[in-house]
């Protein structure tokens, strides 16, 4: 099996996840990371003893690369993936896949003019919780769902300390993309119409002027409602970086999942930690786990000529969701999602 030449562009608190993984995959070789910041790429060039560029164009004239992993903040995706299409490249891009359906729509309008391949990272499709609960649902004596329930969550020290572009997002992009996603994947169906309300407070205060929370009414096209509360608001002594629940009744069956606390308790003289032992894992230093996955399976998904778990179509209609809870924030009623 060929190996595949690899680039990463945008190498922070994320995009260090697909420079791992593809350090560590033997079916990878990675040639090139790109980021703006010359500090970091001053430091992955050190660490990883791999070429590094300032510049996506500059990158791709250079480089021999077969495939392009997109891990730049949320607002800022489009650019570099039109460049890596624009190339002949096949990317991964990190949820979402824009901020805004016009943009993503441009992503997939290039990617199928070049012939190329868009993949998201939708990690929440490798969680093994979610995929138990998702093979339960196709399960006939399941029954239809009748309602669903999804929360995702942040603490305060992410939009207010680890970022500095959190007003160019939301908890609509950076968590609710997610939900949406996934509520997607069970129920096999789209959306047809959301209703949402949010709060301006906390955040806006300290001078980041985005959503602190944001609750939205999904009406799907099988008759099913889910309710879905993202916020990026936990307080800084919350037992983990983030916490999730998802609850879904059907007619003969009901599931939930914790996705904050997974078994593993940790204790010290500060606070109590509850780690998500499934996620990305350091295992004598290469990366495992539902976060790494995605990034390994998009190589194999090349390499094998299959379809994406989850395509850029995946990352459109996502988008055509938060696009539409905002449009309910600001009109303060229901909208119902339109689509070409």
């Amino acid at each position: 099996m060929k190996e595949l030449n690899v680039a990463v562009v945008g190498a922070g608190i994320y995009g260090i996840n697909h420079v791992n993984a593809y350090t560590w995959n033997p079916n990878t070789n990675l040639v090139a990371v790109c980021d703006l910041n010359k500090e970091i790429t001053d430091k992955i060039a050190q660490e990883y003893n791999v070429k590094t560029y300032n510049d996506v164009n500059e990158m791709l004239d250079q480089e021999e690369i077969d495939a392009v992993s997109i891990a730049t903040p949320d607002a800022f995706h489009m650019e570099p993936a039109l460049a890596a299409i624009r190339h002949g490249k096949p990317i991964l891009v990190e949820k979402p896949l824009a901020t805004s359906s016009e943009d993503a729509k441009k992503i997939i309008d290039e990617a199928e003019k070049y012939k190329v391949r868009v993949a998201v990272d939708y990690h929440k499709r490798w969680d093994p919780a979610a995929i138990n609960v998702r093979n339960e649902l196709q399960n006939p004596e399941t029954g239809a769902p009748i309602r669903g329930y999804m929360s995702m969550d942040d603490i305060i020290d992410v939009p207010a300390k680890w970022f500095n572009w959190a007003d160019k997002s939301s908890p609509v992009h950076f968590l609710g993309t997610h939900c949406y996603d996934q509520i997607r994947w069970y129920m096999g169906c789209e959306v047809e119409e959301v209703y949402a309300v949010g709060t301006k407070k906390v955040l806006k205060s300290r001078g980041v002027d985005t959503y602190d929370s944001i609750q939205a009414i999904l009406k799907m096209e099988n008759g099913c409602y889910w309710t879905v509360e993202n916020s990026w608001i936990l307080p800084e002594g919350f037992a983990k970086n983030n916490d999730g629940r998802t609850q879904i009744l059907c007619e003969d069956a009901m599931f939930r999942i914790d996705s904050q606390n997974r078994g593993v308790e940790m204790f010290n003289t500060q606070k109590q930690r509850t780690p998500n032992s499934y996620f990305i894992l350091n295992n004598c230093g290469r990366p495992s786990g539902f976060g790494i996955e995605p990034i390994n399976d998009f190589v194999y998904c090349l390499q094998n000529d299959i379809p994406f778990i989850a395509d850029g179509n995946d990352g459109l209609q996502a988008e055509l969701i938060a696009e539409a809870v905002h449009q309910s924030l600001e009109e303060n009623k229901a909208v119902k999602i339109k689509r070409d």
